[in-house]
């Protein structure tokens, strides 16, 4: 009786495959690839779009707990120690960075030297930034335990913001800013874009702000998506 079912059931499936022509087999395989080769970029853009936005805050919240520990113990940012060069021609930011050092995940620290960052790095409209981050001594370079590439350089005697002693500079119309920060979420991953994997924050003598918001658009260089990140929880800027 068992036997005579399993056949029978068998055959059922047989008179129904046999319903289809190999024509109408292909095009249905074909109708699956279409939808599936429409949707597919969507979910992965989505995907990657949760996971930027996660970095970007927890980076955030990172960064904020490290320069209060480094505040507790050694005084605001501004009391901290600015110089343009040691006797060794050391960049002046390392100096800077030492006192936020001892509580960051450090995987390599390249400080002035090149080797821990990407040479290149674009705007949201795809023009080539003028610095060469790696290279240029005026920034300290490291590596996190992540994976992801930080920069930092202090303000004193910057080329590109409007500066002459410590924490006295005006950039983005914020005042008394410190320092500014770098962060490429993948490291030598591609994009190496402003505002999609790498974003920028202000160092202020007691905390850190996202550089930006409002200029934040599909259409802007994509330095102050790191706010529209923190104020949006999402990157919609892409679709403005």
């Amino acid at each position: 009786m068992e036997y005579k079912n399993v056949k029978k059931f068998i055959n059922s499936q047989k008179n129904w495959l046999e319903g289809f022509t190999l024509a109408e087999v292909l095009i249905t395989l074909g109708v699956i690839g279409i939808v599936a080769a429409m949707t597919l970029p969507t979910v992965i853009n989505k995907h990657q779009e949760r996971v930027t936005v996660a970095r970007v805050k927890k980076f955030y919240s990172v960064m904020n707990q490290a320069l209060l520990f480094a505040i507790k113990d050694n005084g605001y940012v501004n009391d901290w120690s600015f110089v343009e060069y040691d006797e060794n021609n050391i960049s002046r930011s390392d100096k800077f960075v030492s006192y936020i050092k001892p509580y960051l995940h450090i995987a390599k620290f390249c400080g002035a030297e090149s080797g821990c960052i990407s040479a290149t790095y674009k705007n949201l409209k795809g023009t080539t930034l003028g610095t060469d981050y790696d290279k240029h001594k005026r920034y300290s370079k490291m590596i996190l335990n992540d994976g992801s590439y930080l920069w930092i350089r202090n303000s004193i005697g910057s080329d590109s913001v409007n500066s002459s002693t410590e924490c006295n500079a005006t950039d983005a119309g914020v005042k008394n800013v410190c320092g500014l920060i770098w962060l490429d979420i993948n490291g030598k991953k591609e994009p190496n874009t402003l505002g999609r994997d790498v974003f920028v924050f202000f160092i202020l003598k007691d905390r850190i702000i996202p550089h930006g918001n409002d200029d934040c658009n599909g259409k802007s260089t994509g330095w102050g998506c790191s706010g529209y990140i923190l104020q949006h929880d999402n990157m919609k800027y892409f679709y403005k």
